[in-house]
């Protein structure tokens, strides 16, 4: 429902928001006696110019069809009313009356809105307004209810903010009211909130900002009816028994074809899983791979808390629903769901219903699963059962699987990871909500796709900001991504300015790539301990002019600042020999390679920390060039490595390093292996690409300026 303007204004009035004064009159009223507008403005003590509007009719963008006008003198409402009427007829809008207001003086012309955008709920905007609005397309987004801070953060942080400080000679606006007037509409407390669940947008527009405060001369609000909770939130679940299950079924294996049940079979006997504990679910077998089979859940005798269920989907449904009362969670790995078809949607639908009837919470359907080293968890054969604190979520199985392998290549050792799939019923939110308590985890990565319960979600971010650093991997943020998670989970995916939002509002580190996502995971797994400071400065140091270029253009697309050495710091490098022809302001060239001493990053780093400690250090070397410039130079390699971390760890307590190993694929891969391996035990992250480096770096940041 479109509410009247004059309605709007006074609610905006009565949550302190500066409006234009006026007065409105009844459609009717005006037609009777035209003279009615005039004598109106008058008893309301209106000074000329004036504007007139019309409202009614579910009239959205008055200047569309003719329904405004703008400096006016009372004598010419009553001409301009009948006008206006006859062309909004025209366009097939019924006016339901005039609205006369004092013209407000000019000034920036800016958006204040709210939005409801499911299913994150409540999204504030600033941005320019006026008439152009929808062409610029140029806003800042937070969740709403906005804090003072994030108001700030988004008068400095829009597109247009230039225009505030006194653009071209203008004088400068007053940004404080309009500070306040994101508040009042969209802060604790404020008009959008009190609306709740009616609030389906709220904007207005323009706000003209002057020197002398911020006025709304423009709103509109849409509501609808408070709408009912579709399905009630199942009762809290403590997911210890997922990662930890006493017994696991494995419903869908076969005797003749095996398939992903029969995987699932294997990785779990190969965990140590057995008679008594470990059960296949088959109509007719009593036995598949060397496994005790049962005709359902329901016959196993012994503890089973996790069910895997690799049958197709339109017998998923019935699996749930046998399972009642002896299983607490069932993994549906079969596809062919919302994802696939409209039948797919049916059937999930009443797979969601399953799981609601019968109590027994559903993970998925299309994910993999979950995997725990210390339960004994796992959706991979030959996947690392080191146990470690970090502790991830994903909506893609595939990529759930380079988290564990890959994340094992880079040191990562996981504590827990659960895929969710389409997310009928455990969904990212909730578990999220678990993990940022869970006394195992101290570090969470995300792959997202649809959340499915944006709010919750969102609210688990706060939950986990200063407490529990969380690095966050969104598919379908481009216009064909988001085409191709819809195929794939059944997604409908929000605008990246809605994930830029959540990232603002809750500390969370946005990434762009599976590999920058545990890049930032193990540098937070090395460092998010260390007592050291969120400051952007970064040192970037390593071999080669044009490299050192490419790192500082990584660091500043990632938001770092490479702030320049001191003029001591330069000396002391000049002192070493460094300098002709070289940078040594930030980034510093340094040329170490296959004939170069152990100690040669630490003689060049320790007069630069001791006087002015970078939070972060990326160091940089060529691969190749050990290769290309001495027959045996890899060697070289390894000493460098040990020494540098090995000295950091007493001599520069206030940095975080990090090594890139830029053309890594030129070693043999024994050899790269070997390197790699090297600066695992050496406690030292490495990357080999720039832009994963920066990633960490700042998401590393990010989480100590949240503390």
């Amino acid at each position: 429902m479109t509410v009247p303007e004059p309605e709007v204004k006074a609610l905006l009035a009565a949550a302190g928001v500066a409006v234009p004064k006026g007065v409105s009159v009844a459609f009717a009223d005006a037609v009777a006696d035209p003279s009615v507008l005039a004598a109106a403005a008058e008893a309301e003590g209106l000074s000329a110019p004036l504007v007139l509007k019309g409202w009614g009719g579910g009239l959205v963008h008055k200047s569309d069809v003719g329904a405004v006008r703008l400096g006016l003198a009372p004598y010419e409402l009553d001409y301009e009313a009948s006008t206006m009427a006859a062309e909004a007829a025209t366009a097939g809008v019924s006016l339901e009356g005039f609205l006369i207001e004092e013209q407000a003086e000019a000034g920036v012309e800016l958006l204040v809105g709210v939005v409801d955008r499911p299913p994150f709920g409540l999204v504030a905007a600033l941005g320019l307004g006026g008439t152009l609005t929808e062409v610029l397309d140029e806003v800042v987004l937070r969740l709403a209810p906005i804090s003072r801070t994030d108001a700030e953060e988004m008068v400095r942080g829009f597109k247009g903010a230039e225009l505030l400080s006194g653009f071209r000679g203008q004088a400068p606006v007053d940004v404080d009211s309009l500070i306040e007037l994101l508040l009042a509409v969209a802060g604790p407390g404020g008009l959008a909130e009190e609306l709740g669940q009616r609030l389906v947008e709220l904007e207005c527009n323009p706000v003209i900002a002057t020197p002398d405060g911020a006025i709304a001369v423009d709103a509109r609000l849409i509501t609808r009816e408070a709408p009912d909770e579709r399905h009630a939130e199942p009762p809290p679940t403590d997911f210890g028994r997922l990662f930890a299950p006493r017994g696991i079924a494995v419903a869908g294996a076969s005797i003749s074809r095996p398939g992903f049940g029969n995987t699932f079979l294997t990785a779990y006997k190969e965990l140590g899983w057995g008679p008594g504990t470990l059960w296949a679910v088959h109509p007719k077998a009593t036995e598949i791979d060397g496994v005790p089979a049962v005709p359902s859940v329901a016959d196993i005798e012994g503890e089973v808390d996790y069910v895997v269920g690799a049958v197709p989907a339109a017998a998923c449904a019935d699996l749930v629903r046998g399972a009642a009362g002896k299983a607490k969670f069932v993994h549906v790995i079969s596809g062919g769901f919302r994802e696939a078809s409209e039948e797919g949607t049916d059937l999930e639908d009443a797979l969601g219903a399953a799981a609601r009837e019968s109590e027994v919470r559903v993970l998925g359907p299309n994910c993999l699963g979950a995997y725990a080293p210390a339960g004994r968890q796992t959706f991979l054969r030959n996947a690392p059962m080191e146990v470690g604190r970090v502790s991830m979520i994903s909506q893609s199985g595939g990529l759930a699987g380079d988290m564990v392998k890959a994340g094992a290549i880079r040191g990562i050792r996981l504590s827990k990871l659960c895929t969710v799939g389409n997310s009928i019923d455990v969904t990212p939110g909730e578990l999220l909500e678990w993990l940022v308590e869970d006394p195992d985890t101290g570090i969470i990565g995300l792959y997202l796709e649809d959340p499915r319960d944006g709010r919750r979600l969102c609210d688990a971010l706060h939950a986990a900001k200063g407490h529990k650093p969380v690095v966050m991997l969104v598919g379908g943020r481009t216009a064909q991504g988001g085409g191709a998670a819809v195929s794939h989970t059944g997604a409908l995916v929000a605008d990246h300015r809605i994930w830029d939002a959540i990232s603002a509002s809750t500390g969370t580190s946005i990434v762009s790539t599976i590999e920058d996502l545990l890049a930032a995971v193990a540098y937070l797994q090395r460092w998010v301990d260390a007592d050291i400071g969120g400051d952007l400065d970064t040192l970037v140091i390593g071999v080669g002019g044009g490299a050192s270029v490419l790192g500082t253009d990584a660091a500043d697309q990632a938001g770092l600042v490479t702030t320049p050495v001191s003029d001591q710091g330069q000396q002391a490098v000049r002192d070493l020999g460094y300098g002709v022809g070289t940078s040594i302001r930030n980034p510093i060239e340094i040329g170490f390679g296959p004939v170069s001493d152990p100690d040669v990053l630490v003689k060049a780093l320790d007069p630069i920390l001791a006087i002015q400690p970078y939070p972060d250090v990326v160091i940089h070397s060529n691969v190749q060039a050990f290769f290309s410039y001495a027959g045996d130079g890899i060697e070289r390699l390894f000493p460098i490595i040990e020494t540098t971390a090995a000295h950091a760890e007493q001599a520069w307590p206030h940095s975080r390093l990090s090594l890139v190993l830029r053309n890594l694929d030129c070693a043999p891969p024994e050899t790269a292996a070997r390197i790699q391996q090297t600066c695992l035990n050496a406690n030292l992250p490495a990357f080999t690409r720039f832009a994963e480096a920066m990633a960490a770096v700042a998401a590393a940041k990010r989480h100590a300026r949240n503390q």
